[in-house]
């Protein structure tokens, strides 16, 4: 019997100039010609970002990418499309290294929306492809997505020569620059970070003034983060060793969030060491809390089918089988089928949550 090979994971570059992205990409052009001068079938070999292709390192808690990969040629019916696709992109993105210019996910679109079908998620998808297939992040690529992100607090930085403290911008913030990577973070005098799911809880934050008051960095993706917003919290950690906390509503999908921003996504599963904080602590609002912080029945709201199928499905992922605090929660919101949204603790008082129920959980480090 045929010994089982053991996978591995796919190693991410995670900075590339203009000049080494024009090699690279002559490289690929090259041996496609190659191929067909020599009367060969030209093609890309491209990992799989679906669902069966990841590794899950228990120990660090991260989502890796397999090394499983799919040949996308030229004369195959099934993959011609994705083949043309992928060669037109590479020959914008040659283009814009040329130039030493970046483009938005947005404009490699209306370069030929026909031959994305007129689906821009076409287009963004063969963009994350052709960026595993080099081995690279997507920043490498010189694409960036229009960022949503916001930070406020005592942070000092420096972008395209200026200098600027996030805590100086006013209650809105710092709005994250999608050229993440190109800001110099020159000081930074907060304790910890705390990263709020969406922008209804970072107001009442703000207004608190709770950064002030407890030394923090308030950081905000507005719902499913995008890579800046990732990108600057691993930056955090890492380079300057903050401990970071996460608070989402006490739903499948906060869950998830939250996952993503520690762990890593499935689907950006190749960027997981450019992104994920595998140290990050998830503060709330954890299911158990809706009783422990006695939330009234009426502000407390029924899960739907897709909440609960989400749930399900979240709970048969090894890095929340494996985690007895993940399972029990998720395990306790599908027993109950109720959820329910940062703002019902509210209900004992606008200022309950900044003044209260994040203290309280800090103090006695009852997190994830």
């Amino acid at each position: 019997m045929a010994k089982r090979r053991r996978q591995r994971r796919i190693v991410i570059k995670e900075g590339m100039s203009a000049e080494e992205l024009l090699e690279v990409l002559q490289d690929y052009a090259s041996g496609i010609l190659e191929d067909i001068q020599k009367g060969r079938n030209p093609g890309f070999n491209v990992p799989n970002r679906g669902t069966g292709n990841f590794i899950y390192d228990e120990r660090k808690d991260v989502i890796y990418l397999g090394d499983k990969k799919s040949k996308r040629t030229f004369h195959n019916v099934a993959t011609t499309a994705a083949f043309t696709q992928m060669l037109f992109i590479m020959s914008v993105l040659h283009e814009a290294a040329e130039r030493n210019k970046h483009l938005t996910k947005r404009e490699i679109y209306y370069q030929d929306p026909e031959l994305f079908n007129k689906d821009q998620k076409t287009s963004d998808g063969i963009l994350e492809d052709i960026a595993v297939t080099l081995g690279v992040t997507r920043p490498c690529i010189r694409v960036v997505a229009a960022a949503k992100g916001v930070c406020i607090g005592d942070l000092t930085l420096r972008e395209s020569g200026d200098t600027f403290n996030c805590n100086a911008l006013g209650r809105g913030g710092w709005s994250i620059s999608p050229f993440i990577d190109e800001v110099e973070i020159l000081d930074c005098g907060a304790e910890y970070v705390l990263v709020v799911e969406k922008d209804a809880a970072m107001i009442r934050l703000v207004e608190e003034d709770f950064h002030k008051r407890n030394k923090c960095l308030l950081i905000t993706g507005k719902g499913q983060p995008d890579i800046a917003t990732r990108r600057l919290v691993r930056r955090l950690n890492k380079e300057y060793g903050l401990p970071v906390f996460i608070l989402t509503d006490s739903d499948s999908y906060g869950m998830q969030i939250c996952s993503s921003y520690k762990r890593g996504s499935i689907s950006l599963s190749f960027e997981s060491s450019y992104l994920a904080v595998p140290k990050a602590r998830f503060l709330g609002l954890l299911p158990s809390d809706l009783d422990k912080f006695k939330i009234p029945q009426a502000a407390r709201l029924e899960m739907t089918e897709w909440d609960l199928k989400k749930a399900k499905t979240m709970l048969e992922y090894p890095w929340i089988k494996n985690n007895k605090r993940w399972s029990r929660e998720l395990s306790l919101m599908i027993k109950r089928r109720e959820k329910a949204e940062l703002q019902a603790l509210a209900k004992h008082g606008i200022t309950f949550m900044t003044d209260v129920y994040i203290p309280q959980k800090l103090a006695a480090k009852d997190w994830i």
